[in-house]
Parts: structure tokens; C-alpha cells; sequence
């Protein structure tokens, strides 16, 4: 009794997500849903991909998907198009496991049912399209409280208790005043915790990302100093012997979305991204730099600022769905004169922290003034709704490290990494 409607066919009798195999078996046609029966479904032949995601409430009710197809163009076409609809694992049987049949209605006559249950025991997790494990598939050496996590700095934490789970922090300041080294070290410090991480970076390149985040692992110690034949710029690179144990360290804690993808600014896409990341690898602690690269659904109809509105809307319900903390890098609009950075500046009104947890503004002290204040960043809390704090950090910046650090403190803190190595 197959039965559905026009885009997914499936016998109703048979599908729970509670009943053993507890994934859905994916099938190439109703022949091979009516042999495997229990959660099994189908593409009805004539439907387009793009109208089963109608149907991603009730898919996503099963942990994974397994491809029950044997090998073959059909099987990689119906896995693809899975990835790119639904947050969950996409399973397929091992190359052994249809025995040379060509369909699971073949399988189950020639072999029976227990190769149809072994199809999940000998299948195989596809890596997840769009996402890149910082640690092992970035390479950039060819050129030059309850769960409450720690930012690394002791006196914003002494304000704010740490970034709670199901919040979201927006981050502002000018441009280049220092907010993606900050988050940089953020994440670096959640990874410390035994957090798992995932970033999109809408303005470096992935090779970029991992150079400086690599510097900032290491550490002052453990960088060299160069300079450039042609132009005399000094700048500095980590040395060969950390990185393999940076790396290590890297490994399947810390993602970054591929901006390489041609819809990796989407929002939908930079969402379903995260959700399969946490879904996937656990990932709890995220960050969005900057929501200006990002491209907002419903720009053209809202405006620029409504629509920025409503994409820190989906990051705040994200974060309190998956109890997971978003950070999110807002520029201000233009402000008059001189005057200081408000919270109704970001993002050029006061929706978008009017639903965020936490906003921070990171500004820069006048070279002329560093000297005099003994410091050379100024942290702010403009707004933190759990304590009502309202502080300031005194920072300074270690340029070997790219390490932003307490006045009076110091850059030397050593990270996961470097514990392993000794």
C-alpha cells in the first residue's frame, strides 16, 4: 500500500521512527520500498528534488538517511541531492554489501532479509559537503559553568559568567579594530574547553583563516620572524615543528564553512551548515564574520537593515533550538562626529541587539594615547541581558601571536596543543 502524495512514496503501515533499523532506507523506486518495507520511501519518478523539502519534518524525525541503492550513478544522485536538502548523515552500504544485485528487490530474493538489516552494518557516514575540517583539509603551507564557555579573558568572565549555551553575542566595533582577532582567540579557547567550533568567514579565503588562527594557537614562542626580499615588510609564520600538533589539535574540533561553494553566503545555506555541523560533529560554539558578507533572503522586499534584523533572528532561534552560542560580527552604521558606539548603532538600528544576548564593542585607543593609558584596545559589554553588566577590558596586543591580552597580563597562554606536545 504505497501511499504519500506526489513527490514521496512510502507505505505508511511501516514507518516509525522508533522501529528497528531506526534510520530511513532511502530507495531508488517503489519496488525496492515495498521489499524493504519498514522506513522505507522514495522519490516518486516524475517529482523535481526540490519539492521534498516539504517533507523535511518529517524525514528529519529518523538520525540518518541510508542510500539504498547499490553503486552507481543513481545512488550518487540521490545522495547529493539528500545532502543538500536535509541537516542529517547520509549513510551508503559498503561497495560489497548489494552482492552484484542491481536493486534491493533483487537483493531480498537472491539473499533475503538479512542482507537487506546488513546494508546498515556495513554502511559508511558521507563527509558532509560544504564544511572542511580545519585540522586535516586545509592546507596552508604551500604559501607563504553548566556548559557555560570561557572567552580566556578573566574579567569579562567575572562580568558576564561566560558564553552560555542558547545565546547569541553580536560583536561591533570599526573595521579593523580588532573584533576577528578577538573572536579568533575565542574560539581558540572554546576548542581548549573540549568545545567543538564552526566558523564562516565571509572575507578570508579558508587557507587564510587557518594561517592566522594557526599563529594566534601558537604563540609568540613558537613563531619565526621574517621579511619580505622584495618589499622589506616584516611579518611572522609558525614554525614547522608546532604545526603537525596544531593541527592534530585542529582536527575535528574546529570547522570552517566553504566560501568557495557558489551559495556559501547564503543564509539558508550558512544555517543548514551549522545545524549539520552540530547534528554531525557536536559543534556548540559558532560564529558569523561578518553578517555584512553574508546574502539576507528578503533584502530587496525589507530593506538592508530589516534584513539583517531577521537573519540575527534565525541565529538567536538556532542558538536556543540546539542550545548552542552564535557569534556574530555586526559593523555599525556611520555615527555623527565622534561620538562613542551605542548598541542602536549596529547593523544601523537596535533590532538586532534588541534579540541578541550579549553585544561587545571592540575599539582601538588612539596610537598617539597607547603610550599614556598603558593599554591599546578597549573592550565594552553594551549589553548583557542575563547580568545586566555593563564593564570595560583593558587589553594590549602581542604582534607575534596576534594575541589580544588583559592589561598587565600576559600573551603566554598555552593552548591544548602544546600540552600534548610536552
Amino acid at each position: 500500500m504505497i501511499t504519500g502524495n506526489e513527490s514521496l512514496l512510502f507505505d505508511p503501515r511501516f514507518m516509525d521512527p522508533q522501529a528497528e533499523p531506526y534510520g530511513l532506507f532511502w530507495c531508488a523506486n517503489a519496488e525496492d520500498v515495498q521489499a524493504i518495507q519498514i522506513n522505507a520511501v522514495c522519490k516518486a519518478l516524475l517529482a523535481p528534488w526540490r519539492e521534498l523539502t516539504e517533507w523535511s519534518e518529517f524525514v528529519c524525525q529518523y538520525p540518518y538517511i541510508l542510500v539504498a541503492v547499490p553503486p552507481g550513478s543513481t545512488r550518487d544522485e540521490i545522495a547529493s541531492e539528500l545532502q543538500a536538502r536535509f541537516p542529517l548523515p547520509v549513510l551508503i552500504p559498503g561497495k560489497d554489501a548489494f552482492h552484484g544485485c542491481a536493486s534491493a528487490l533483487e537483493l531480498r530474493e537472491n539473499y533475503g532479509l538479512s542482507a537487506i538489516d546488513q546494508l546498515v552494518l556495513d554502511a559508511e557516514e558521507l563527509p558532509s559537503p560544504g564544511l572542511l575540517n580545519v585540522g586535516t583539509q586545509i592546507d596552508c603551507d604551500g604559501e607563504t559553568n553548566t556548559k557555560r564557555t570561557s572567552s580566556g579573558l578573566a574579567l569579562l568572565d567575572r562580568e558576564i559568567g561566560g558564553f552560555a549555551p542558547g545565546e547569541l553575542s553580536v560583536w561591533t566595533g570599526r573595521r579593523g579594530e580588532g573584533k576577528s582577532t578577538l573572536l579568533g582567540q575565542i574560539l581558540l579557547d572554546a576548542i581548549n574547553q573540549g568545545r567543538r567550533v564552526c566558523a564562516y568567514s565571509g572575507e578570508l579565503r579558508a587557507k587564510q583563516f587557518k594561517r592566522v588562527i594557526r599563529q594566534q594557537a601558537a604563540g609568540y614562542l613558537h613563531v619565526t620572524k621574517l621579511e619580505d626580499p622584495w618589499t622589506g615588510k616584516e611579518y611572522y609564520t609558525v614554525c614547522d615543528d608546532v604545526k603537525g600538533p596544531i593541527d592534530c589539535w585542529f582536527d575535528g574540533s574546529l570547522f570552517l564553512t566553504d566560501i568557495r561553494d557558489k551559495v556559501a553566503h547564503d543564509e539558508d545555506t550558512i544555517l543548514r551548515l551549522f545545524e549539520g555541523a552540530n547534528r554531525r560533529y557536536g559543534c556548540d560554539t559558532f560564529l558569523v564574520d561578518n553578517i555584512m558578507t553574508a546574502q539576507l533572503r528578503g533584502e530587496a522586499e525589507q530593506g538592508y537593515y530589516r534584513a539583517q534584523s531577521a537573519f540575527a533572528g534565525r541565529l538567536a532561534d538556532f542558538c536556543k533550538r540546539l542550545g548552542v552560542h552564535v557569534h556574530l560580527v555586526a559593523h555599525p552604521r556611520k555615527t555623527e562626529g565622534k561620538r562613542p558606539l551605542e548598541a542602536d548603532d549596529v547593523g544601523g538600528s537596535g533590532d538586532i541587539t534588541n534579540r541578541a544576548d550579549n553585544v561587545f564593542k571592540v575599539e582601538r585607543v588612539p596610537e598617539e594615547k597607547v603610550q599614556e593609558l598603558g593599554y591599546s584596545s578597549l573592550l565594552t559589554i553594551l549589553k548583557n541581558r542575563e547580568f545586566g553588566a555593563r564593564g570595560k577590558v583593558k587589553l594590549e596586543f602581542n604582534e607575534p601571536s596576534r594575541r589580544l591580552f588583559q592589561k598587565d597580563g600576559s600573551p603566554a597562554k598555552r593552548y591544548g596543543w602544546e600540552m600534548r606536545k610536552t
